[in-house]
């Protein structure tokens, strides 16, 4: 990353905003390393789940449509509390809401262990789905505000390292106990890494808050409006909504059209593992491909790879290629997830991060809810290869829309993103 010469691998900043009176503010590298470290380990919870879901569903009689339905439907709640969480973030801070998402994450990962059918499926999906909106709010604060202007990209960097991190040994750890003792099984292990979660959020403390009077958690919706005003945010939300579509497909689809291709569930905990793995490498690139492209080059390139990923997909059938088009996916992700989340809170005061931040979340809830809904019509209607004709369809024409505004979202010289 930029500047990250003399940085420790956890990423390194500035002092933090001043501390809530009467209380120490916590070390930035400390509590960077402490937030880096929930990532793995909730991020690798939810994939070692996540991807075997879809495969769970099919195996309880589910079609792609149900699986579809399931997956697009567990994303209203989220969609509905994003915002608020954002808020909650602003006026509580970030370890009380890190606390409440490992308990409900927990709770959703004992349900998915306990219970059978697809009712429980969903709720447990759901839940889990609420807690990761907990989860990516509180941490994506945490490295706002440990961070300054000259850190910050390199700071979301290392916290989209971290992140991808668990979710390349989640499937391959999920993957390697589904296919010995069952899915099941995979399962119990979401709530047994919240046992450490827990321990980790619990040692959050002192993480000062805006010095500035927080955001209301009765008004906080009002504020959308406000942050959708300033110049280049509507951009970046879209960006972020069109990449969970493309995440949205990825995790899903791309699980049933890997079974359908003969893989057995530990190749298939490997090749969505290699998604991530590329997501890891690509990081380490991303000061350099941004001053090289530009950030909105970058977005925009990262958009068509992921497009032309989708479209080779369905003539793949072996390991190795479809190591090859996960890997391209991967490298997409790599680019944009960091870059938008730094260009979000340099758009907005320091007050607004979480309710901004919660926003992003409300709108890649949208995208979470519509896409596997289309996608599992298209799989229902044509196979499950379809659905990768679409997402390539959809990704170009999102990369033909970016184009358009990529003055808001960056500069070509790489300067200031």
């Amino acid at each position: 990353m930029a500047d990250s010469h003399d940085a420790p691998a956890s990423g390194a900043a500035a002092p933090m905003t001043r501390p809530t009176a009467g209380r120490a503010a916590a070390d930035p590298r400390s509590l960077l390393r402490l937030n880096n470290t929930l990532q793995v380990l909730t991020n690798g919870a939810w994939y070692v789940a996540t991807p075997f879901i879809p495969l769970y569903l099919v195996s309880q009689g589910a079609s792609a449509g149900v699986v579809g339905v399931v997956v697009g439907l567990s994303g209203i709640a989220p969609f509905a509390i994003s915002i608020h969480a954002g808020a909650l973030v602003d006026q509580r801070g970030s370890p009380v809401v890190y606390l409440a998402s490992v308990v409900l994450f927990g709770l959703g990962g004992a349900i998915l262990t306990a219970l059978h059918g697809v009712p429980a499926i969903g709720v447990a999906y759901t839940l889990m789905a609420v807690a990761n909106i907990g989860f990516a709010v509180a941490a994506q604060a945490i490295v706002a505000g440990a961070s300054t202007d000259a850190t910050r990209i390199r700071n979301y960097g290392y916290y989209s390292l971290w992140n991808s991190a668990g979710a390349v040994a989640g499937p391959i750890i999920g993957g390697f106990i589904a296919g010995r003792f069952g899915y099941a099984a995979a399962f119990s292990a979401v709530w047994i890494l919240m046992l450490p979660s827990l321990a980790v959020a619990s040692s959050l403390r002192h993480v000062p808050r805006s010095p500035r009077r927080a955001v209301s958690l009765r008004t906080a919706y009002t504020l959308a409006g406000t942050i959708l005003r300033q110049r280049g945010v509507g951009a970046i939300l879209f960006i972020s909504a069109m990449m969970v579509c493309a995440q949205a497909l990825q995790q899903s689809f791309y699980p049933l059209y890997l079974a359908k291709a003969g893989l057995p569930a530990p190749m298939i905990g490997l090749l969505v593992a290699a998604v991530s793995l590329a997501s890891m490498v690509v990081r380490t690139l991303l000061a350099g491909g941004v001053a090289w492209l530009g950030t909105a080059g970058s977005l925009v390139g990262a958009t068509v790879l992921v497009a032309g990923a989708f479209a080779v997909t369905p003539f793949l059938h072996a390991f190795w290629p479809l190591a090859a088009a996960s890997g391209l996916m991967g490298a997409s992700l790599g680019f944009t997830q960091p870059l938008t989340m730094s260009l979000l809170v340099e758009s907005v005061a320091a007050e607004l991060w979480g309710v901004a931040l919660g926003l992003r979340q409300s709108m890649q809830r949208v995208a979470a809810i519509v896409s596997p809904l289309v996608f599992g019509a298209a799989s229902a209607a044509r196979g499950v290869e379809s659905a990768f004709f679409v997402g390539a369809a959809a990704m170009l024409g999102a990369a033909g829309i970016m184009t358009r505004f990529a003055e808001q979202i960056g500069r070509r010289d790489g300067g200031r993103t």
